[in-house]
Parts: C-alpha cells; sequence; structure tokens
C-alpha cells in the first residue's frame, strides 16, 4: 500500500471523529462519558483517567491541560489502530507481555525493589500487568502502525547535513556516557533441610485450607507476598504469560475451589487455589513461603563468587562461559551475562540508570575489565553477590555531524 493510499484511509478516518462534550443518562445516573469517536472505537472519559493515573505512576508530572494532551495522544492513537486493523498490522501476546516487564523492571530499579514497588502501589506485580495490559497493547500497535507509515520515508545526508547545520554549535546536545556490562550472579541457595522446613509449613497450610478454614485468612497470616496477601493471596485475572512457567502450569490445571500441590518457582514455595476462569485467563489465590537466606547461606554465595573470580583472573575460563556456568541470572547467563537495559531495550546504560553499587564498581575497570564479588540485589529485591565486566564506555560528549 502506497504513503499515499495510507493517508486518503487516515483522512477519511479523521473525518469520523466526532466530540462529544456531555451525555444525559437515563434516570440522572451518570454513565461513563463518550469524549470522542474514531471510526468505530470509542474514547471514554475513563480511559483519559485511565492514562493519567498510569501517567502519575510512571512518574510524569500532569496540569490542567493534561487532559486535552492525553485526548489528542488517545485521539492520534486509536486512528492508527483503526488504520492497522484495514492492513493486517498485529502485535503478539509475547509482545506485550515483554513490553509489560520491561516497564515494571522499569519501575521496580528506580523506587528501589519490586516488593516496594507493589506497596506503593497496594496491589501485586500480577494485578499491575493486568491493569495495563490493555493500554500497553494499544500502545503497541499504534507504534507499530506508525513505524510502517514511515518506513518508507527516505532522508538524504544532504538534509541531514541541512537540519545539523540549522543550528548553532553552542545549541547542539550533548550525548550523555553510556555503559555496556554484563554480570555474573551468585544467589543463597535453599538447602535441602530449609527447603523440608518449608515444605512442611506449606503443606500443613494446605491441610488446614482443604479442611475448611478460609484460605484467604491463611494468605493473610503466612503469605510472603505482601502486596496480595493483603487481599486474600487474590491475584485477579490473568493469563498464562503474565506468570512464571511453574504457576501457570499449575493454575492452569486447576478446577474452581481446587488447591493445587506445592508449586516451586524463582520466588519461592506456593499453593494456588482456583477461583475460577473465563477463556485463557484464571483468577486464582495463592500463598507464597520465600526461603530466608542465613549467615551461613551468604557466605557459601560469596565463596562460589570468589571461585569463579579467581578462575576467571587465571584465565581458566572466559566470563561469558562462566556466566552461562554459574550466574543464577536466568535473564543473563545464556547471553553471555550482557545486561540488558529496561529504560531501552538495548545493552547501553547512562549513569543514571545503573544500580549506583554496580555503577560504583564499575568506575574502578578499564574497558575489558572485571570486579571483585561484592554485595548488591537482584531484581526481585534478594541479596546476592556479583561479579561485573565493563564491556564498553562513552564519555560526555558533543553532538557532531
Amino acid at each position: 500500500m502506497s504513503l499515499n493510499i495510507r493517508n486518503k484511509k487516515l483522512y477519511f478516518i479523521i473525518v469520523c471523529i466526532q466530540f462529544i462534550f456531555f451525555l444525559q443518562a437515563q434516570e440522572s445516573i451518570m454513565i461513563d462519558k463518550i469524549i470522542a469517536t474514531v471510526g468505530a472505537s470509542m474514547i471514554k472519559e475513563s480511559d483519559i483517567q485511565n492514562q493519567l493515573n498510569q501517567m502519575k505512576q510512571e512518574g510524569f508530572a500532569t496540569s490542567k491541560t493534561s487532559n486535552c494532551i492525553v485526548l489528542e495522544e488517545l485521539v492520534l492513537q486509536r486512528m492508527l489502530i483503526e488504520q492497522a486493523a484495514i492492513d493486517s498490522i498485529e502485535v503478539s501476546e509475547a509482545d506485550v507481555d515483554n513490553e509489560i516487564k520491561r516497564r515494571i523492571d522499569l519501575l521496580a530499579e528506580q523506587i528501589g525493589s519490586f516488593e516496594k514497588l507493589e506497596k506503593f502501589y497496594d496491589k501485586s506485580i500480577l494485578e499491575i500487568k493486568t491493569e495495563w495490559r490493555d493500554i500497553v497493547k494499544n500502545q503497541l500497535l499504534a507504534q507499530r502502525m506508525q513505524q510502517s507509515l514511515i518506513a518508507d520515508i527516505i532522508v538524504s545526508p544532504n538534509e541531514v547535513r541541512s537540519f545539523y547545520e540549522s543550528f548553532s554549535k553552542d545549541s547542539l546536545p550533548i550525548i550523555n556516557a553510556e555503559m555496556e556490562m554484563s554480570q555474573i550472579q551468585f544467589s543463597p541457595r535453599m538447602t535441602p533441610k530449609q527447603k523440608i522446613e518449608l515444605k512442611a509449613k506449606l503443606e500443613e497450610i494446605r491441610e488446614r485450607a482443604i479442611n475448611g478454614e478460609s484460605f484467604s485468612a491463611l494468605s493473610v497470616i503466612y503469605s510472603d507476598d505482601l502486596a496480595s496477601s493483603k487481599k486474600g493471596g487474590d491475584l485477579g485475572y490473568v493469563s498464562r504469560g503474565e506468570l512464571v512457567p511453574e504457576f501457570a502450569a499449575a493454575a492452569f490445571k486447576l478446577k474452581p475451589g481446587e488447591i493445587s500441590r506445592i508449586v516451586e518457582s524463582e520466588y519461592g514455595l506456593h499453593i494456588i487455589k482456583m477461583i475460577d476462569r473465563k477463556g485463557e485467563k484464571v483468577n486464582v489465590q495463592h500463598i507464597l513461603l520465600k526461603p530466608k537466606p542465613s549467615a551461613i547461606d551468604m557466605q557459601s554465595a560469596k565463596k562460589r563468587a570468589d571461585s569463579v573470580y579467581t578462575l576467571m583472573l587465571k584465565d581458566t575460563i572466559q566470563f561469558g562461559i562462566a556466566a552461562k556456568l554459574y550466574s543464577d541470572d536466568t535473564d543473563t547467563k545464556n547471553n553471555g551475562g550482557v545486561m540488558v537495559n529496561p529504560y531501552s531495550g538495548t545493552s547501553k546504560f547512562s549513569n543514571n540508570q545503573i544500580d549506583p553499587i554496580i555503577q560504583f564498581e564499575l568506575e574502578k575497570l578499564s574497558i575489558g575489565g572485571i570486579s571483585k564479588p561484592f554485595s548488591a540485589t537482584d531484581n526481585i529485591g534478594n541479596q546476592v553477590f556479583k561479579i561485573v565486566k565493563l564491556i564498553s564506555k562513552l564519555n560526555h560528549t558533543k553532538l557532531l555531524y
């Protein structure tokens, strides 16, 4: 489809936009007000409010004009979504899951940990993911359509040079310092004895629930998932992709009212109760018990880190191979330990995007250098040990043509 044809279609969509300033509901009851229609799609007052709420949650300032700005953005977004339907452009559920994960990781990094994030929202991570799903899916679909529209636009070198020369040298932006890094993570491991004790405690809780005690009350008393335990362990309606694989596999096998056997995941040990199922979404409760590492467990993790560090110092093993063999970070171990920036989806980090503890260690290194093991936290707030490698570093510089 040519750009001209697309522009004509977009024009007809624009013509279909109708702004509605108020609705009078029957019996004087106010229903969610329709603010605008774009093709067959309606923009409601709640859509604007949801977008404003997400902006506030992500740290963006709002003002009296924010409603108008959000409405304008939503109208443009719906236009692009309408065009995407015409052009059969889609986004996969995996793409949506990955983008939600990226945003959650970013917010957790900004606020300090996933637990702090859950406390801030007074919702579990799963509830936040569910709440954001439709918003994120629409945003991705609009972005993909926009990229499709501009894909055939070619900018010549002369046009780039002319644009560059239209600015005075003093007004050219500074390119921030950036780093690329990789890591090997060593987490304290649950001992067989700890696992037996934790399973015994959770099995006792499970038996109490099966014998008639309130699952919700037991979750409030015992669950280590602080955000969901306030709601009796209720995670709301969630899809398979929003759950870690082990949890999802168990949850989707349950019948309403049924309680699972003990499930082990990266978060700890769970029991799950099915409340309801609607298509490919389940409404479940869970009780989580997390292992609490002792000083001996932490010392053991530190010894493993020291041993791997010594092997690398002697050139017995390369960093990337060591990451694959020994790292406990499932997100990075299979790509040589290379860390991905949740802000951009690339491997480059600006200084203010790096954990201060990690940055402190990186500043000591030259390119290709490897740090000594140091204490840090993982992406769910657990205490771990890390070794980092500085892959590349770009200092502050002026934008040059």
